[in-house]
């Protein structure tokens, strides 16, 4: 077990799922989001918590859909996550798994990978499990929702690049290269450096107060995408000076 809770790979223990739930949404300070994705690594079955959070928090995504049946295995396994881990323990005590959820209908869920604003209905069809979403706010999913990405310069913390950086990236299955030529050129310099050079994001940006540009590069899977924030590349001649870098995990990829 480590100073900040989380266990270690090494350990095999499991992480709880509010844990893995804020790995996903990119909540976790940088250094227990690195040791929580390299356990998930190492555990099957906080691995398969993981994945079925992300395929539910995908699902949660998608407009226009009434209707999601969710497997019977991932149904069962989501059961065993809710006995291990009380996870409905704040506002539905005394429930313990999906089927008495199912016989219960009106008992409230409690959040989901920060989908608050949606209601999550749970019925039983055959031996399948079904997830009927209504939005409280226009476009999808609250809290799950692409935005666009900025043509100007928006304003962030360093505490803010990843849930939006993750935001712009899902909303786009191509590059998002912004910035003036040379600004560009300077973050292929600087991605040239790297391991993985290949760009995912070139974003300028006004983090902490100073001028920046948010650079992502390829991950080690499909999904990870690591981000640096830099100084210098909007400079004629410039060279990046990183400052601040995080990893996200896309959940539509």
């Amino acid at each position: 077990m480590t100073d900040s809770g989380l266990p270690t790979s090494e350990h095999l223990e499991h992480l709880d799922t509010d844990t893995i739930a804020d790995l996903i949404e990119n909540l976790l300070p940088a250094p227990e989001a690195h040791r929580a994705r390299e356990h998930v690594k190492a555990c099957p079955d906080c691995q398969q918590t993981f994945d079925a959070l992300v395929q539910l928090s995908e699902d949660l995504a998608e407009e226009g859909r009434n209707d999601i049946p969710m497997p019977a295995d991932v149904a069962e396994h989501l059961d065993a996550v809710i006995v291990s881990e009380s996870v409905l323990r704040s506002s539905t005590v005394g429930v313990h798994s999906l089927v008495q959820i199912r016989e219960e209908p009106r008992r409230h869920l409690p959040k989901l990978l920060g989908a608050a604003a949606a209601v999550v209905v749970i019925a039983a069809i055959g031996v399948g499990v079904v997830f009927a979403t209504k939005d409280d706010a226009p476009g999808g999913a609250a809290g799950i929702n692409p935005t666009n990405v900025p043509t100007g310069v928006p304003t962030l913390t360093t505490k803010d690049v990843g849930p939006q950086a993750q935001r712009w990236l899902e909303s786009s299955s191509n590059p998002l290269l912004h910035g003036s030529a040379a600004e560009i050129a300077c973050a292929r310099t600087f991605a040239s450096s790297r391991p993985n050079p290949q760009l995912r994001l070139v974003q300028p940006a006004k983090v902490n107060g100073q001028r920046a540009t948010v650079i992502g590069l390829q991950g080690e899977s499909a999904r990870d995408v690591q981000l640096f924030v830099v100084t210098g590349c909007n400079e004629s001649g410039g060279v990046a000076d990183p400052f601040y870098d995080t990893t996200v995990t896309l959940r539509n990829r």
